[in-house]
């Protein structure tokens, strides 16, 4: 599961990414990057979050940004919700690095909401699940996706 740890890790990757990136105007095909580690899209990563590049950014807003990308109003929404759905925050992140299509997210969530309607729906137009129920199927929508674009 997706640690608050995990999202703390994250926004510090997210501040080197934008120092770094900051460094060659947001150019991200001129930043030279020497860790191994999957690099932050800066530019989609601001898109997402309706902020402007070229501020000073901080290790709070840094959070802040990460809560956003992760679908969370803010970084005290993704504090106190469950570990599930914080998961599901933390596959929703893997879609602002650079080489992914941050919109993958958003057909996800299309897949995501018409497969839970129809395991979970009934015949009133309700349909109750739990938090479990909903990471599953991001997992395999996510999955199925991912297989179609990228494999």
């Amino acid at each position: 599961m997706a640690s608050i740890e995990y999202f703390k890790h994250q926004a510090k990757l997210l501040l080197k990414d934008y120092n770094s990136s900051k460094e060659y105007n947001f150019d991200q095909k001129s930043v030279f990057y020497e860790e191994p580690q999957e690099h932050f899209d800066i530019k989609n990563v601001f898109l997402k979050a309706h902020k402007t590049i070229g501020v000073s950014l901080s290790l709070m807003n840094a959070q802040h940004l990460i809560a956003k990308i992760s679908d969370f109003n803010e970084w005290a929404d993704l504090l106190h919700t469950t570990d599930a759905q914080r998961e599901i925050g933390a596959l929703k992140i893997n879609a602002y690095k650079i080489g992914m299509d941050p919109s993958i997210v958003e057909e996800a969530r299309q897949l995501v909401m018409y497969e839970l309607i129809a395991a979970y729906g009934d015949k009133s137009s309700s349909f109750d699940y739990t938090d479990e129920e909903e990471l599953r199927t991001w997992r395999s929508v996510l999955v199925r996706l991912l297989e179609m674009y990228y494999l």
